[in-house]
Protein backbone atom coordinates (compact mmCIF):
# COMPACT_ATOMS: atom_id res chain seq x y z
CA UNK A 1 0.00 0.00 0.00
CA UNK A 2 1.35 3.40 -0.90
CA UNK A 3 0.90 6.39 1.37
CA UNK A 4 -1.05 8.32 -1.26
CA UNK A 5 -3.99 5.91 -1.05
CA UNK A 6 -5.28 7.98 1.85
CA UNK A 7 -6.33 11.61 1.66
CA UNK A 8 -6.51 13.62 4.89
CA UNK A 9 -8.74 16.70 4.86
CA UNK A 10 -7.84 19.28 7.47
CA UNK A 11 -9.01 22.79 8.34
CA UNK A 12 -10.84 24.94 10.82
CA UNK A 13 -14.26 23.95 12.14
CA UNK A 14 -16.98 24.30 9.48
CA UNK A 15 -14.44 24.41 6.63
CA UNK A 16 -16.31 21.67 4.76
CA UNK A 17 -14.19 18.64 5.60
CA UNK A 18 -17.17 16.29 5.82
CA UNK A 19 -19.07 17.72 2.84
CA UNK A 20 -16.05 17.94 0.56
CA UNK A 21 -14.77 14.60 1.87
CA UNK A 22 -17.97 12.79 0.92
CA UNK A 23 -17.99 14.52 -2.48
CA UNK A 24 -14.37 13.65 -3.15
CA UNK A 25 -14.70 10.03 -2.02
CA UNK A 26 -17.69 9.57 -4.31
CA UNK A 27 -15.84 11.12 -7.26
CA UNK A 28 -12.79 8.92 -6.67
CA UNK A 29 -14.83 5.78 -5.97
CA UNK A 30 -13.18 5.57 -2.54
CA UNK A 31 -14.43 5.11 1.01
CA UNK A 32 -15.07 8.07 3.31
CA UNK A 33 -14.17 8.15 7.01
CA UNK A 34 -14.98 11.01 9.38
CA UNK A 35 -12.96 11.18 12.62
CA UNK A 36 -15.73 13.12 14.39
CA UNK A 37 -18.33 10.52 13.36
CA UNK A 38 -15.97 7.79 14.60
CA UNK A 39 -15.68 9.56 17.99
CA UNK A 40 -19.48 9.67 18.22
CA UNK A 41 -19.76 6.00 17.27
CA UNK A 42 -17.05 4.80 19.66
CA UNK A 43 -18.08 6.96 22.64
CA UNK A 44 -21.84 6.68 22.15
CA UNK A 45 -22.27 10.42 22.63
CA UNK A 46 -22.20 13.62 20.62
CA UNK A 47 -18.95 15.59 20.31
CA UNK A 48 -20.59 18.36 22.35
CA UNK A 49 -21.54 15.97 25.17
CA UNK A 50 -18.16 14.22 25.06
CA UNK A 51 -16.41 17.58 25.51
CA UNK A 52 -18.69 18.53 28.39
CA UNK A 53 -18.37 15.22 30.23
CA UNK A 54 -14.75 14.32 29.52
CA UNK A 55 -12.99 17.53 28.50
CA UNK A 56 -10.86 18.41 25.50
CA UNK A 57 -7.81 16.39 26.58
CA UNK A 58 -9.77 13.10 26.59
CA UNK A 59 -11.38 14.06 23.30
CA UNK A 60 -7.94 14.63 21.73
CA UNK A 61 -6.71 11.25 23.01
CA UNK A 62 -9.64 9.40 21.44
CA UNK A 63 -9.38 11.46 18.25
CA UNK A 64 -5.68 10.60 17.94
CA UNK A 65 -6.34 6.90 18.57
CA UNK A 66 -8.95 6.85 15.80
CA UNK A 67 -6.68 8.81 13.46
CA UNK A 68 -3.85 6.32 13.97
CA UNK A 69 -6.20 3.47 13.01
CA UNK A 70 -6.51 4.99 9.53
CA UNK A 71 -3.03 3.70 8.67
CA UNK A 72 -4.79 0.44 7.82
CA UNK A 73 -7.19 2.10 5.38
CA UNK A 74 -6.81 1.92 1.62
CA UNK A 75 -8.42 4.23 -0.92
CA UNK A 76 -10.07 6.35 1.76
CA UNK A 77 -10.75 10.05 2.16
CA UNK A 78 -10.43 10.94 5.85
CA UNK A 79 -12.04 14.01 7.39
CA UNK A 80 -10.04 15.10 10.42
CA UNK A 81 -11.49 17.21 13.20
CA UNK A 82 -10.60 20.90 13.12
CA UNK A 83 -7.89 20.54 15.76
CA UNK A 84 -6.73 17.00 15.05
CA UNK A 85 -3.45 17.93 13.37
CA UNK A 86 -2.54 20.49 16.05
CA UNK A 87 -2.15 17.80 18.74
CA UNK A 88 -0.01 14.73 19.48
CA UNK A 89 2.30 15.20 16.47
CA UNK A 90 -0.67 14.31 14.28
CA UNK A 91 0.36 16.64 11.44
CA UNK A 92 3.71 14.90 11.05
CA UNK A 93 1.89 11.59 11.19
CA UNK A 94 -0.66 12.41 8.46
CA UNK A 95 2.06 13.87 6.24
CA UNK A 96 3.70 10.45 6.32
CA UNK A 97 0.47 8.54 5.79
CA UNK A 98 -1.10 10.17 2.76
CA UNK A 99 -2.00 13.25 0.80
CA UNK A 100 -3.02 16.22 2.94
CA UNK A 101 -5.53 18.82 1.77
CA UNK A 102 -6.12 22.00 3.77
CA UNK A 103 -9.61 23.41 3.25
CA UNK A 104 -9.30 27.15 3.76
CA UNK A 105 -12.50 29.09 2.97
CA UNK A 106 -12.97 32.67 4.16
CA UNK A 107 -13.33 33.15 7.93
CA UNK A 108 -16.58 35.06 7.29
CA UNK A 109 -18.03 31.94 5.62
CA UNK A 110 -16.96 29.73 8.53
CA UNK A 111 -18.43 32.17 11.04
CA UNK A 112 -21.74 32.16 9.19
CA UNK A 113 -21.82 28.34 9.12
CA UNK A 114 -21.04 28.09 12.83
CA UNK A 115 -23.56 30.79 13.77
CA UNK A 116 -26.30 28.59 12.37
CA UNK A 117 -25.01 25.51 14.18
CA UNK A 118 -23.07 26.58 17.30
CA UNK A 119 -24.93 24.18 19.60
CA UNK A 120 -23.16 21.30 17.84
CA UNK A 121 -19.69 22.82 18.26
CA UNK A 122 -18.39 22.79 21.84
CA UNK A 123 -15.59 25.29 21.22
CA UNK A 124 -18.20 27.88 20.20
CA UNK A 125 -20.72 27.30 23.01
CA UNK A 126 -22.35 30.58 23.99
CA UNK A 127 -20.55 32.61 21.31
CA UNK A 128 -22.30 34.82 18.77
CA UNK A 129 -21.36 37.03 15.80
CA UNK A 130 -17.98 38.66 16.24
CA UNK A 131 -17.11 36.33 19.13
CA UNK A 132 -17.27 33.39 16.72
CA UNK A 133 -15.13 35.24 14.19
CA UNK A 134 -12.60 36.15 16.90
CA UNK A 135 -12.45 32.53 18.10
CA UNK A 136 -11.88 31.34 14.52
CA UNK A 137 -9.10 33.90 14.03
CA UNK A 138 -7.43 32.73 17.25
CA UNK A 139 -7.71 29.08 16.22
CA UNK A 140 -6.27 29.88 12.81
CA UNK A 141 -3.35 31.71 14.40
CA UNK A 142 -2.62 28.65 16.59
CA UNK A 143 -3.08 26.06 13.84
CA UNK A 144 -1.88 27.74 10.63
CA UNK A 145 1.66 26.36 11.03
CA UNK A 146 0.17 22.86 10.87
CA UNK A 147 -2.41 23.50 8.17
CA UNK A 148 0.06 25.17 5.81
CA UNK A 149 2.22 22.04 5.66
CA UNK A 150 -0.45 20.40 3.49
CA UNK A 151 0.30 19.28 -0.04
CA UNK A 152 -2.80 21.07 -1.37
CA UNK A 153 -4.40 24.24 -0.01
CA UNK A 154 -7.99 24.80 -1.22
CA UNK A 155 -9.11 28.41 -0.68
CA UNK A 156 -12.74 27.97 -1.74
CA UNK A 157 -15.86 27.09 0.22
CA UNK A 158 -17.09 24.42 -2.20
CA UNK A 159 -15.41 21.70 -4.25
CA UNK A 160 -15.19 21.68 -8.02
CA UNK A 161 -13.59 19.76 -10.88
CA UNK A 162 -10.29 21.59 -10.48
CA UNK A 163 -9.87 20.21 -6.94
CA UNK A 164 -10.89 16.73 -8.04
CA UNK A 165 -8.52 16.77 -11.02
CA UNK A 166 -5.56 17.97 -8.92
CA UNK A 167 -6.13 15.31 -6.28
CA UNK A 168 -6.86 12.57 -8.79
CA UNK A 169 -3.64 13.36 -10.66
CA UNK A 170 -1.61 13.18 -7.44
CA UNK A 171 -3.11 9.88 -6.27
CA UNK A 172 -2.97 8.34 -9.74
CA UNK A 173 0.74 9.07 -10.07
CA UNK A 174 1.64 7.31 -6.81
Amino acid sequence: MTAKQRIYLIGLPASGKTTIGRWLAERLGWEFYDIDEAVISKSGMSIFRFFEENGEEEFRKLETELLRETKLFNNTVISCGGGTVAHSNNMDWVLNQGLTVYLNPEISELSLRISGNSTQRPMFKGLHGEEITDKLMNLLEERAKFYHQSKIIWNKSTPNDFLYNAINQLVSSS
